[in-house]
């Protein structure tokens, strides 16, 4: 599949291609500065011809070497910044895309969560953490609020908010507070169902019974058919 748009205000409309799938490590999608990430590219075989690329508020399908440092399918932000805060994907040379991954960079309160959908069933922890602009560590030894949708979920006195298994009722906008440095930019949790186990549920049971719906309806037909036929012969007979 084709990368749709170049548009940052809109990185939902590029197509996932099943050929690459781009990855982010520190696997979130929220950093503070100066964090160093790495997003890298896994495509099945020879990953010749695949690159990163990005879309930020000022500047649209920028390769890797613009920005990065290029190690294989891999590229390397040694000390992000606002700047680098935007969409990401990975493309080929015949223009093939990946999935894409949203980055922001911010300071003060952020959340950390995970920058690719999850599965109904997965486990994951939400951390609030806390960071001035220069300070060399960050802390989540606070008591921090949660918000789904805006809603308040619950006080965790570790700044740490657990799922053991999410379900598509846990999706939904995310955000935290600290007591007294205030909100974190919102984030999306999104959860996908297993629909194969759905359909398959469906076609075992169509297997272990011997006769289908459809098949009864179809040998009733054939027998009220030979009846009508029969009776018609009989009255054909004595005229």
């Amino acid at each position: 599949m084709y990368c749709m748009s170049t548009d940052v205000s809109q990185p939902d409309v590029f197509e996932a291609a099943a050929a690459a799938t781009l990855s982010i490590h520190p696997s979130r999608s929220v950093f503070f500065y100066y964090e160093t990430v790495t997003l890298s590219c896994a495509v099945p075989g020879n990953f010749t011809g695949w690159t990163v690329k990005r879309n930020t508020s000022t500047r649209s399908s920028l390769s890797c070497e613009t920005w990065g440092q290029l190690h294989g399918s891999s590229c390397t932000i040694k000390g992000v910044y606002p700047s680098d805060s935007g969409v990401y994907w990975c493309e080929s040379d015949s223009g093939e895309c990946s999935n894409t991954i949203n980055i922001r960079v911010a300071t003060g309160v952020i959340l950390q969560g995970p920058a690719v959908p999850l599965t109904e069933g997965d486990s994951v922890t939400l951390n609030c953490s806390y960071k001035e602009k220069y300070a060399k560590e960050s802390t989540s030894n606070f008591n921090a609020v949660f918000y789904r949708n805006g809603a308040f979920i619950g006080n965790k006195s570790e700044g740490r908010f657990s799922f053991i298994h999410v379900s598509k009722e846990n999706e939904g906008f995310y955000k935290c507070e600290h007591p007294t440095k205030g909100e974190s930019p919102e984030i999306w949790l999104e959860v996908r169902g297993d629909d194969d186990d759905h359909h398959d549920g469906d076609d075992n049971d169509n297997t272990n019974n011997p006769v289908s719906v459809g098949a009864i309806g179809v040998i009733v037909g054939g027998v009220v058919i030979t009846v009508i036929t029969v009776i018609a012969l009989i009255a054909w007979c004595k005229f």
